[in-house]
């Protein structure tokens, strides 16, 4: 550390760790559970143990902090506020919007082409069920050939 306030063997939260080291918590925590960082535990009467870490452990394995001390806090001397949106996440945030919006549409119009399939073969089936069908007449076997026209000669009165 490079101030000289705070001693090297000082201990500090997550939380602290996390802005000094501009590293997120959840990345502190994956590092505890590889076993490359040992934190202490500091217990709280009626809550939940809290984990403190040695600085020095913190800069063996992330490196010197990106800032001097943990309760410094970028923008506390400026009048900027601190969540003011650039125009680029401004366009970003549109651009997936409007990606997100492409993707319903795309969504809808397989669905909406899925369903008009379905309807023209359900029509196909429709038109084929109503539409009367010409086939040829089936041939007659030859013993029903005969007789019937023996019946059609005998009507006449001929014989055979």
């Amino acid at each position: 550390m490079t101030d000289s306030s705070r001693p090297t063997s000082s201990r500090i939260t997550i939380t602290e760790a996390s802005r000094l080291f501009s590293v997120s918590t959840n990345t502190i925590r994956r590092r505890v559970k590889k076993g490359h960082l040992t934190p202490f535990q500091r217990h709280q009467p009626g809550g939940r143990p809290r984990y403190l870490f040695d600085v020095s452990d913190l800069v063996r394995v992330f490196g010197e902090p990106t800032r001097q001390d943990p309760s410094e806090r970028p923008g506390r001397d400026s009048d900027m506020p601190r969540n003011v949106p650039t125009k680029e996440s401004i366009e970003t945030k549109e651009i997936f919007e409007r990606l997100n919006s492409f993707h319903r549409l795309e969504k809808e119009y397989d669905a909406l082409k899925a369903r008009f399939e379905a309807q023209s073969r359900h029509l196909e089936d429709l038109q084929r069920l109503l539409t009367p069908r010409l086939e040829a007449p089936r041939p007659i076997g030859k013993r029903a050939a005969r007789y019937l026209g023996e019946l059609a000669r005998a009507f006449k009165g001929e014989n055979p």
